[in-house]
């Protein structure tokens, strides 16, 4: 179906303008002559925002439809990008004192992070406008694909345009969505948001396990790729172009192998969201630590592969966790507070992962380590996460 095709394409895009960006923060934030700390505001900045608007993206599209927030989302991150590295050109030469560059990306980074849930939000919902009950999942599905070929896409295609020039990536990730909005505006019907019960909802605490794990394990993500860049770069010596493509090729590994373990380990066993987290979270752990136990460009690369072998575990662990710690009528709002605890440890990430930087490059890193051992004790011990509604993830 089209409309399948285009929700698919729209949240593609989304992902992989993030993923183009990620690996040129840390390189890019040096050559501007901004620091560390500064690079860590920057890229909270767009996490702070998301937590700040998934809720009203999602309640407008109910009003309004979810074809026009998808446009005013794909509208939004092409302008912060376009902001990005108009601001990033003229920082290149000099034309702006360091406190109004910083100014600057920071606001692109908020708008960044205001779009990208309209996408997000409103595909989701359109989605469930035209599926079943019985094909939701299979709907679904396809947003989860999108957001793995996401990650393995932008880091890749960023790292290669950075031999054209270390812009070169942003200016694509400029006209990505433009060419979204194109085919939404002209290919997409508006889809009629459904009426909503009445009924009271009450969140049943089994939930909240699965929200801190949700927290942790994506601070220890986002926070690894945002400092990855600069621990990279003054481990092996790397050139601002050279640290660019490492990041991007080590991010690459992080979502290939994240595809692959949600197609084969996680489709093909049939494991419960209990032992998905049993698995995936000490698996982070022990790639964080031979990340930080050499010095050479390619166990960095297989400790990046260890980690998405982890992560790739770990989402549909707590994700599928907390959908079944809920009765049907709460299935929403569950969702909506597994994002927010998404939105927290992605804010979390960049800004204690770049201050702790600043104290040495593996420090960071052994916070992480302890974080996911603590985390991995938990989930292997606490009565909290074995509730009676352990289902397998087909």
């Amino acid at each position: 179906m089209r409309a399948k095709s285009i929700i698919f394409t729209s949240v593609l895009i989304g992902y992989v303008g993030l993923g183009i960006l990620n690996p040129l923060v840390a390189p890019l934030i040096r050559e501007l002559g901004l620091s560390e700390t500064d690079a860590g505001w920057i890229v909270a900045a767009s996490s702070f925002m998301v937590l700040l608007t998934s809720a009203f993206w999602g309640s407008w599209s109910d009003r309004i439809g979810r074809k026009p927030v998808l446009l005013i989302g794909l509208t939004g991150m092409a302008a912060s990008f376009g902001m990005f590295v108009a601001v990033t050109e003229q920082g290149l030469a000099g034309k702006f004192q360091p406190a109004i560059l910083f100014t600057l990306l920071l606001i692109s980074r908020l708008l960044l992070g205001a779009a990208f849930p309209a996408v997000l939000s409103s595909s989701q919902a359109y989605m469930a406008d035209i599926t079943t009950e019985k094909d939701r999942a299979a709907g679904m599905s396809l947003i989860g694909a999108a957001n793995g070929l996401g990650l393995v896409v932008g880091p890749a295609v960023g790292a290669l345009l950075t031999a054209l020039s270390l812009l070169a990536p942003i200016y694509l990730a400029v006209a990505l969505p433009l060419l979204g909005m194109l085919w939404v505006a002209f290919g997409m019907a508006n889809s009629k948001p459904q009426a909503h019960g009445q009924q009271k909802k009450t969140l049943r605490k089994e939930i909240l396990p699965y929200l801190a794990v949700a927290m942790i394990v994506m601070m220890a993500l986002i926070q690894t790729q945002v400092t990855a860049g600069f621990y990279f770069q003054d481990k092996l010596g790397l050139s601002t172009t050279e640290t660019a493509q490492a990041v991007g090729a080590a991010l690459f590994c992080i979502g290939f192998m994240m595809a692959l373990v949600q197609f084969t380990v996680v489709r093909k066993n049939r494991l419960t969201p209990l032992k998905l987290l049993q698995l995936g979270v000490p698996v982070f752990a022990v790639g964080l630590v031979l990340l930080v136990s050499f010095s050479h460009i390619a166990p960095f690369f297989a400790a990046f592969a260890l980690m998405g072998i982890g992560v790739g575990l770990a989402i549909p662990g707590f994700t599928s966790g907390a959908s079944l710690a809920v009765a049907k009528h709460e299935q929403g709002e569950a969702a909506g507070m597994i994002a927010a605890a998404i939105g927290i440890g992605s804010l979390l990430g960049p800004l204690t992962g770049t201050f702790l930087y600043r104290i040495s490059p593996e420090t960071p890193f052994w916070l992480l380590i302890l974080l996911l051992v603590l985390l991995t004790g938990y989930v292997w011990s606490s009565q909290g996460i074995r509730g009676k509604r352990q289902a397998v993830v087909d």
